[in-house]
């Protein structure tokens, strides 16, 4: 469970309000890299005093994946920290691997009785609480019902989303909607079978129920954000960016995806900054080299987009999407030979993307070759590029 704090425990933060502290920037980037040991040294860096809650429950994530459990116990155990139902249930976790199943049980009954928790089933597949299975005090916890019908039918619907049977999750999910409106997770829940289903629009609809119901979730607002990006409903996701990063605004990967929303925005000054930030924590990300090289391409910088993608490509020679964004930023260039050489390789990785028939197209009629570049666009049209309709009808007399 990386950077589990940044999930759980809530970070309400305004940008604009309080300066973020560096060394849990630091922690919250070796998290991500499982890096452990570092993420310890920069949390143990800031003054015992100005350790936040989240910062606490982050060390005793550090603790507990590098395998030091009676570290991991004492600070979730802090005062700060022992009613929260994610340090109860690592607590739990630590006993049950050390094979102390009363102990265990404790805390899994302290966790039981919160109102958020993972469903029976993620309790029963988690492998260290696998390790008491066969206790009494795991028969006996489980005799009790810990879990509301409401509770029951959420579980239902992620099981079978996690088998990508997003029809049958979506019938349980209304008819347990039809009863009960006011579960932010099952309208999640719900969002995420219509997407399964490619249902985008009615996906979008619940996951702005969900936000409704629970607005400090940080997940509703970057999945939302997700299918409005989908829809070519950029401000909204914008919007929806704006919210999850300032809500957990440690969570480096949400700045990488506020960037992206953001040049859907045609906002590259803003855009760029997030990239930047995001490169102070992870330098060279091939995420991060593939956003600044569209996001320069867009903001009418081919040149700068050229070097990243360059970059990018130099490091990974096997994605297709990264060859034809370095055409799209040749083509603006005015190198119309490169880019073709760009889209031929994109396209030998991936002979079905739309965008690199398209491009390609665009790049041989700038050399003058009318009917191979209709061909192209012909087929990018087949392929579904809507854009490439356009070029037909205005370059290809068709």
């Amino acid at each position: 469970m990386v950077q589990g704090c940044l999930l759980s425990i809530v970070c309400i933060v305004p940008l604009h309000a309080q300066k973020l502290d560096e060394a849990f920037l630091h922690a919250s980037a070796a998290m991500q890299q499982q890096a452990y040991s570092l993420a310890v040294r920069e949390i143990l860096s800031v003054p015992e005093k100005e350790r936040t809650p989240a910062m606490l429950f982050a060390l005793g994530e550090c603790y507990y994946h590098s395998g030091q459990y009676d570290e991991a116990t004492a600070v979730f155990e802090l005062p700060q920290l022992r009613d929260s139902p994610e340090a109860q249930l690592y607590v739990a976790r630590v006993y049950a691997i050390g094979a102390q199943p009363e102990k265990a049980a404790g805390y899994l009954q302290k966790y039981l009785s919160q109102r958020d928790k993972l469903s029976e089933w993620e309790l029963q597949l988690d492998p260290a609480l696998e390790k008491m299975e066969r206790s009494k005090e795991w028969r006996i916890l489980w005799e009790k019902q810990w879990y509301t019908r409401t509770e029951q039918k959420a579980a239902e619907v992620a099981a079978l989303i996690k088998r990508k049977k997003y029809a049958d999750a979506l019938v349980i999910a209304n008819e347990a909607l039809a009863g009960e409106k006011t579960s932010g997770k099952l309208y999640a829940l719900r969002a995420r079978a219509y997407e399964g289903l490619e249902q985008y629009e009615p996906a979008l609809e619940s996951y702005r129920n969900a936000i409704q119901l629970r607005g400090t979730s940080p997940e509703y607002y970057t999945a939302a954000a997700s299918v409005a990006v989908y829809l070519k409903k950029y401000a909204e996701a914008l919007d929806y960016m704006q919210h999850a990063v300032r809500l957990a605004p440690y969570r480096l990967d949400a700045y990488l995806q506020r960037a992206s929303v953001f040049r859907l925005n045609k906002q590259y000054e803003e855009a760029r900054k997030d990239i930047r930030f995001y490169f102070t924590y992870f330098p060279m990300d091939n995420k991060a080299l593939y956003q600044m090289g569209l996001a320069e391409t867009e903001a009418g910088n081919p040149l700068s987009a050229i070097d990243y993608l360059t970059m990018l490509i130099d490091r990974d020679k096997t994605v297709a999407a990264y060859f034809t964004a370095r055409a799209a930023a040749f083509i603006k260039a005015g190198n119309y030979r490169q880019a073709d050489e760009d889209l031929s390789q994109a396209l030998d990785l991936d002979p079905r993307s739309s965008e690199t028939w398209l491009q390609k197209g665009i790049a041989l009629y700038q050399e003058d070759d009318v009917e191979e570049a209709c061909h192209c666009w012909q087929k990018a049209l087949t392929l579904g590029s809507r854009e490439a309709a356009s070029h037909i009808y205005k370059y290809c007399g068709r």
